[in-house]
Order: structure tokens, then C-alpha cells, then sequence
């Protein structure tokens, strides 16, 4: 059986800002970085630990990412990241595609709450890089994905050890 889908709104930011998002949040400056360095997957990883080394509580306020879509050329690589920041159950897929459904507004246009999760997510970075760079929440654009339900979780897991160049996916379902 199959994890169950649903529909999931939130923040959308294109690589290139990203990198730029993470050289700031690791102390690495705020200039930005050249397109010929490490993966985009690599980047990401990046954000996933760094978000994992915080405190509870200042972990609630930073969101977990998911790729919003690889690039068709070279499939090692995110064009786009996602940002989910809250979710409805997956009905069908016009929910996504068409205008005229009562649930497309609802995912597709952020609310006040989505606004205020962004504005506290951002002042928390700034505040955390000593105030020397502030994103703009205009980076960020709003949209609507279909993934898996809040209670099934992708995780990536590195076999550095044994297996240098491996690595594992595996699903596993929080309670």
C-alpha cells in the first residue's frame, strides 16, 4: 500500500537564492555562490542538517524542505525548492490544475497565517546571522504541490563509512 498524498501549500525559492539563503545561515558570507560548485542536492542536505542541529523550539520555526522539481538535464540537480507550511487532504487532481475548484484558492493563495510563518521564519534567520543580511519574502512565491501526508517522511540517509558513494532512502512513518 501506498503512503497517502495530499496537497500541500507553501514557499517556493529557486536554487540559486537558496544557495545564497544557506551561505547566510552557515556564516559563509551573503555573497553569492558560483554555479559550478557542488550539487544542488548537496545544498539542501546542507539546510536539512543545519535545521536538525537546532533547538526544539527554534526548529518549530524553521520549515522542512522538500524538491519541488529536478532538473530535467542533469537529475542530480533541484531547479526549485518547497517550503510546505500547511496542508489539505488530496481529493483529486483538479484541486491542483483547475481554477474554478473550491479548494485551488485555498492552496494556491497564502493566508494571513502562511504570512506570518514566512515573516517569523525570516526574522528568525536574520536575527541569527547577526542582522547582517535580511531576506526579502518577495524571493519567496507561493504555491501548491501534491506529496505525501505530514505523517510519512522521506529521509536520506549517508552510509559514509562503509559506503562512501551509496546512498539509502527509506520511508518511515512517525506516530
Amino acid at each position: 500500500m501506498s503512503p497517502p498524498e495530499v496537497v500541500w501549500s507553501g514557499y517556493r525559492l529557486d536554487i540559486h537564492s537558496f544557495k545564497k539563503f544557506i551561505m547566510v545561515l552557515t556564516g559563509e558570507g551573503d555573497c553569492p555562490p558560483s554555479d559550478d560548485d557542488e550539487s544542488s542536492l548537496d545544498w539542501a542536505y546542507e539546510y536539512t542538517a543545519w535545521r536538525f542541529e537546532l533547538l526544539p523550539r527554534d526548529r518549530a520555526k524553521t520549515p522542512r524542505i522538500r524538491y519541488l522539481e529536478l532538473d530535467p538535464d542533469s537529475p542530480d540537480d533541484i531547479t526549485h525548492l518547497f517550503f510546505p507550511i500547511r496542508w489539505i487532504p488530496f481529493k483529486s487532481p483538479r484541486q491542483l490544475e483547475d481554477p474554478t475548484h473550491h479548494d485551488y484558492a485555498t492552496a494556491h493563495e497564502p493566508n494571513e497565517m502562511d504570512k506570518a510563518k514566512l515573516d517569523r521564519w525570516l526574522t528568525y534567520i536574520h536575527e541569527n546571522n547577526g542582522g547582517k543580511h535580511r531576506f526579502s519574502a518577495d524571493m519567496f512565491e507561493f504555491t501548491a504541490i501534491m506529496d505525501l501526508h505530514p505523517a510519512y517522511e522521506w529521509r536520506i540517509m549517508e552510509c559514509t563509512m562503509m559506503y562512501p558513494y551509496v546512498h539509502f532512502m527509506f520511508l518511515s512513518v512517525d506516530n
